[in-house]
């Protein structure tokens, strides 16, 4: 019985020491929470001095961001959806970026070989280098998005040239959406009126002479208007060149003599106002179909400057598309592509056709044929293609040939045409050219970053 006791006694001491205990941990952990609230304030207190004043999130990721006001590029130009890198800033974490800047680059080098048939060059196979930089942004802001586009590139190398490490901007020009579907750009970039669709704009991805129609990229200003399918822009842009050494009979009696000009160094604009192009085209998954206009004074000729064109492409299925474009005008050089116009009233025309198949998932075709006429310079017809495998998005690989066969190619001169020194023989006339007719064949490699 005395047993008993004590142990009872005993079991109540450890109790209640053990409620002491706990009742000790619980006061410690109550405190210890009481200091992290404290200190959670504290920082919360604080300003948030990483961020810009409105924002809450800043992103990074890779791929491209939304652009709409990026303008349509031919294919080869075109920077893949997932390649760089993009910056965004936003106002909380399910809310669109108010702000994106995307950044990419890409290297494409190929092994060329050219063949062309004169006496003035042998054939070669050499290496060719095109190095780019691709910089685009936008900011939402009280009165439409706001962006712009840059691309740096260098190159050169293959066909008799070598690689220059001057570094030039090759692409410039920012853009207003003020209104949902109109938008306001202006810069440089391919002018208005170029063809949309055919050989030149939605193939052409080898690092080689393209056949038909052709682009160049210029100053302007563009106004565009976009609903659905259908678009329409119009644009002031700046007039053709005129340039390099060329006699003027400004007499009108078919002789280089006195009061005519010489020569033109350098180059000069063709007017003293800007050239007007435009276009109209609808664009589904399916078919896009364009119409194209260009208009320009020309204080060099009789007439004025003008071009009117169009084309479609069509779908056929899933693995097919054709597409077609061609264009016809007096007196601009604004889709010259292996010739160009010799007089200032020259009439043109120009054509090609495009076949192009995804062959699998990740290896597409192209194969193509184009036209260029040119009353007083002379025609061109060029066909060839390609095929591109591309085993991931930072890789492509490619192997392809290109044809030209150029007739009655033939430049503006002057020509002596008495070589006594006494006096002043010149006349201007056509002097013919070797026509030219070359063969490239490359194998080349696109590498994208990061």
């Amino acid at each position: 019985m005395k047993m008993m006791k004590w142990a009872l006694l005993g079991g109540a001491a450890v109790a209640v020491t053990a409620t002491a205990a706990r009742a000790d941990d619980l006061s410690a952990l109550k405190a210890q929470i009481e200091q992290l609230q404290s200190r959670v304030s504290q920082l919360e207190a604080q300003p948030q001095a990483s961020m810009p004043s409105g924002y809450s999130l800043l992103s990074i990721r890779d791929g491209q961001g939304t652009y709409e006001g990026v303008l349509p590029e031919r294919t080869a130009d075109r920077v893949r959806e997932e390649s760089g890198f993009t910056l965004s800033v936003v106002p909380t974490a399910d809310a669109a970026p108010a702000a994106e800047v995307s950044v990419s680059g890409e290297i494409r080098t190929a092994l060329v070989y050219t063949d062309v048939n004169t006496d003035d060059f042998d054939d070669n196979l050499d290496v060719k280098v095109r190095g780019r930089i691709f910089i685009k942004g936008k900011a939402d802001t009280a009165v439409g998005e706001v962006g712009g586009y840059f691309r740096l590139q260098a190159d050169g190398g293959g066909n008799f040239s070598d690689y220059s490490e001057a570094t030039k901007m090759n692409k410039a020009y920012g853009w207003w959406k003020f209104a949902p579907e109109w938008e306001l750009m202006a810069g440089y970039n391919d002018n208005t009126a170029a063809l949309q669709v055919g050989w030149d704009w939605l193939a052409a991805s080898g690092p080689v002479s393209s056949f038909g129609p052709s682009n160049i990229n210029n100053e302007q200003m563009r106004l565009t208007y976009s609903s659905g399918p259908l678009s329409f822009a119009i644009a002031v842009e700046d007039p053709d060149s005129f340039g390099g050494s060329l006699g003027l009979d400004v007499n009108g009696n078919g002789k280089f003599d006195k009061g005519d000009v010489a020569a033109i160094s350098g180059s000069a604009d063709t007017a003293d106002i800007p050239a007007v192009e435009a276009y109209l085209m609808y664009s589904s998954d399916a078919f896009t179909a364009q119409i194209v206009g260009l208009y320009q004074t020309d204080d060099f000729g009789d007439d004025d400057d003008w071009a009117i064109g169009g084309g479609a492409t069509v779908g056929l299925g899933e693995m097919f598309q054709l597409t077609a474009g061609a264009v016809v005008g007096q007196g601009t050089s604004q889709y010259a592509n292996n010739i160009g116009p010799a007089t200032a009233d020259e009439d043109f025309w120009g054509a090609s056709v495009g076949l192009l198949a995804n062959l699998s998932e990740d290896t597409r075709l192209e194969l193509g044929v184009g036209y260029e006429d040119y009353d007083n310079a002379g025609n061109a017809l060029g066909f060839g293609g390609g095929v591109y495998w591309d085993p991931v998005s930072q890789v492509t690989l490619g192997i392809g040939a290109t044809y030209i066969d150029r007739n009655d190619i033939s430049k503006l001169a002057v020509v002596d045409t008495d070589p006594d020194p006494v006096g002043i023989d010149n006349e201007i006339q056509f002097v013919d050219q070797d026509d030219a007719d070359s063969l490239e064949i490359f194998f080349g490699t696109w590498l994208r970053f990061p």
